[in-house]
């Protein structure tokens, strides 16, 4: 994960490689996940979803804030709020 915030501060082109490494399929627009990779007092965890595909959770202060998920989508925990 440390190799993946590195690259996440780096071109575009480390990031998408170093998502790639991890499971992710980098998306065209790779903004809102470098936002969330680099974010100050984050760690990163990586997980697996029930099915098995990899999944980055961005943790603050303990709690998952956003996931990136294995097809290079972005929740944030405002938006699943926003749903329920």
């Amino acid at each position: 994960m440390a190799a993946l915030r590195r690259a996440a501060a780096a071109s575009d082109r480390d990031l998408d490689a170093a998502l790639l490494r991890v499971g992710v399929l980098a998306p065209l627009d790779l903004e809102p996940i470098r936002a969330w990779l680099t974010a100050p007092s984050t760690r990163l965890e990586a997980l697996a979803n029930r099915d098995g595909h990899r999944v980055i959770a961005v943790r603050r202060h303990g709690r998952c804030v956003a996931w990136v998920h294995h097809d290079g989508s972005l929740v944030t925990a405002n938006e699943l709020r926003s749903i329920a």
